[in-house]
């Protein structure tokens, strides 16, 4: 089993939507192999035939890409395994979790961020970044950071529904983390590994979650070093 990972310029596994497959590997306790990949080698993995994303898994012969599909591929072929997505409405219910991380957590970290990110990649992959981001945001990478010292609170206040959510337990998920945690997970370590920037407050609950969530599985989150 291979997942095909981005790394920046100091060979750090950056992206989000990996590191949400990462930890629901570990939940199923599934060995695996991490292939690094820069932007500009996405199309090698798969030359000639469909176009991928990152992460790719490649089990058996098979690719499977989206992380929300390579998690339904792991639940499907590892039935035996502890189990990611629920069948029927709680497995409709997580997906709309992961559209609500996609659009506020992640939405709002980019904001905060992505010109750090940037400044981390690897050259060679700079020059598509920047054009891809500046035609997403319709403005260029600077001026999408600027000003993120007073904006920042906004993004915080953002996550009040996680903070009601851990009012009733450790995890998202209640006693035990399961993949509500680790769609929100991918997020935030996205930002420890990518930039300095403090993205929350010591004293928040979320932040405590973050920690406890960097610590699952023998630490794997926390193996990755955070940008200084």
């Amino acid at each position: 089993m291979i997942l095909y990972d981005l790394v920046n310029g100091r060979k750090t596994h950056f992206s989000p939507n990996s590191w949400r497959v990462r930890l629901a590997l570990a939940h199923k306790g599934l060995a695996y192999e991490v292939r690094d990949v820069l932007f500009g080698d996405i199309p090698s993995i798969n030359a000639g035939g469909d176009k991928l994303t990152i992460p790719t898994l490649s089990h058996n012969g098979k690719l499977v890409t989206d992380s929300w599909d390579i998690v339904r591929y792991l639940d499907e072929t590892f039935p035996q395994m502890p189990r990611l997505i629920a069948p029927g409405a709680d497995g409709q219910v997580l997906k709309f979790f992961q559209y609500w991380v996609q659009t506020t957590i992640h939405g709002g970290i980019a904001r905060l961020i992505l010109r750090d990110l940037h400044d981390r990649l690897d050259p060679a992959d700079q020059p598509y970044f920047r054009a891809s981001r500046e035609k997403m945001y319709r403005q260029t990478l600077e001026a999408l950071q600027a000003g993120r010292e007073e904006r920042v609170d906004a993004f915080r206040k953002s996550l009040q529904p996680m903070r009601l959510s851990l009012g009733h337990g450790p995890f998202v998920c209640g006693e035990q983390p399961g993949y509500a945690d680790y769609l929100a997970f991918g997020g935030f370590q996205w930002a420890r590994v990518s930039s300095p920037f403090q993205l929350l407050a010591e004293d928040d609950v979320v932040h405590a979650w973050f920690e406890r969530c960097l610590d699952l599985f023998d630490g794997a989150g926390r193996r990755e070093a955070p940008a200084t």
